[in-house]
């Protein structure tokens, strides 16, 4: 199994700042499908930052080896076709390199992103970021995605259960209208959260050497 220290994900990004008192303000329910439900918040550049929530069974460790196993990248982030690790800072920050097949008649893009995850009482979470501008030049052929801001938050519950959260925000860059970006990000999300349902039972087995559950 080829390794990919923490992969990102799909156009992604975290809420900005917002209070407690303003949380249910500050997003906009979209849809619950199959158990899976999208909130949206546009921003100020008329893009939408996406929350994906569902309840699947799944240990922190299976997750984990999920997102590191950079063969299966394509098998479930949704548009991905090819990710590598650049450079591993730490056992738990990477700077990782992923590709994107767009559909037509959008361009293919990429991203350099920085990772970094930590498990504590309240769960696991990854936190993904733009990389430095210098780490990598821009590849022919392809739109780099910039302002990458997301998260993956994960809870167990003692029914077994355990609840994933995604945020997600990043700017595709391209000549795209923001209607069409945002009905795609959309759309990416859910298939994202519908492949790792599927593919997650395949990794229950494994633990982690990082994680303790």
């Amino acid at each position: 199994m080829e390794v990919l220290r923490i992969s990102f994900l799909t156009l992604i990004a975290l809420t900005s700042g917002t209070g407690n008192a303003n949380v249910s303000s500050y997003w906009q329910f979209d849809s619950n499908t199959d158990g899976i439900t999208i909130h949206t918040h546009e921003q100020k550049n008329g893009l939408v930052e996406i929350r994906a929530q569902m309840f699947t069974p799944t240990s922190y460790s299976a997750f984990l080896t999920l997102l590191e196993d950079s063969n299966n990248v394509p098998n479930w982030i949704d548009n991905a076709s090819h990710s590598r690790v650049l450079s591993q800072i730490s056992n738990t920050e990477n700077i990782v390199y992923t590709q994107f097949t767009a559909p037509w008649p959008a361009s293919d893009r990429d991203m350099v992103t920085y990772s970094k995850y930590w498990v504590n009482d309240l769960g696991f979470t990854i936190e993904i970021k733009d990389a430095p501008e210098t780490t990598l030049a821009e590849q022919s052929g392809y739109i780099r995605i910039h302002s990458v801001s997301a998260s993956w938050t994960l809870q167990k519950f003692t029914n077994g259960t355990t609840f994933i959260e995604y945020k997600a925000f990043a700017n595709p860059g391209g000549l795209m209208p923001d209607w069409l970006m945002n009905k795609l990000s959309k759309q990416s999300a859910r298939a994202t959260f519908n492949n790792l349902r599927t593919q997650l039972p395949k990794y229950q087995q494994y633990s982690h050497p990082q994680i303790i559950e």
